[in-house]
Formats: structure tokens, sequence, C-alpha cells
């Protein structure tokens, strides 16, 4: 399980090689929807938010905790990594501050 406190627009990577998630909880503590975009990428620098379409989005309602919203039983295969942002819409650049919490294997 990795952790990602605060977690906002700025990418971060969670795994630079193939992984399975299987679990995925977003806690947003704040007055407006986020969204946790989850990109297949080795490095922060393969993805462009707002530009590069990412592999899996999870939305997080307004003072609400998300979790495995859609996530298949088999998991979402990530073939070369994992890079996660927190967004304000599901495709966009603007950072939205959540905890972010992934089950990876």
């Amino acid at each position: 399980v990795t952790e990602s406190n605060s977690q906002t627009g700025t990418s971060k990577l969670i795994s630079g090689s193939p992984a399975i998630v299987v679990a995925i909880q977003a806690i947003n503590t704040t007055a407006a929807a986020a969204y946790v975009q989850l990109f297949d990428a080795k490095s922060v620098a393969d993805i462009t938010l707002g530009t590069t379409i990412p592999r899996w989005v999870v939305k997080s309602q307004a003072n609400d905790v998300s979790e495995n919203h859609f996530v298949p039983t088999n998991g979402i295969t990530f073939r070369k990594g994992i890079v996660v942002a927190s967004t304000t819409t599901p495709l966009n650049a603007t950072g939205a501050s959540q905890h972010v919490r992934i089950a990876i294997v």
C-alpha cells in the first residue's frame, strides 16, 4: 500500500514498474469534488497534466471518503508504472488537495 497525503495537481510517481492497482481510497476534506488521476507511466516526466489521458480516474465527492469506486475485481493493470495526481476535474491540471491511498501488487 502506498499513501500520498495532501496529493495535489503535482504528479507523483507511485510505482516505476508494472503494477496492478487492487484498491483506491481518496479522502477529500474540501468543500468541492476532486479527482484522482492515475497514469500508466514510468516517470512523472512521461505525463503532462491536462494533456495526457489518464488510465483511470476516481471522483471524490466534497467532504467524503471514496473507496474502490469501480475498481474491477482483477484490479487495474499498469504496464509501465503508476503516476498519480489530484485535480478539480477528471482531465485538467488544476490541483485539488486530498489524501490518497493506493494498494498495488
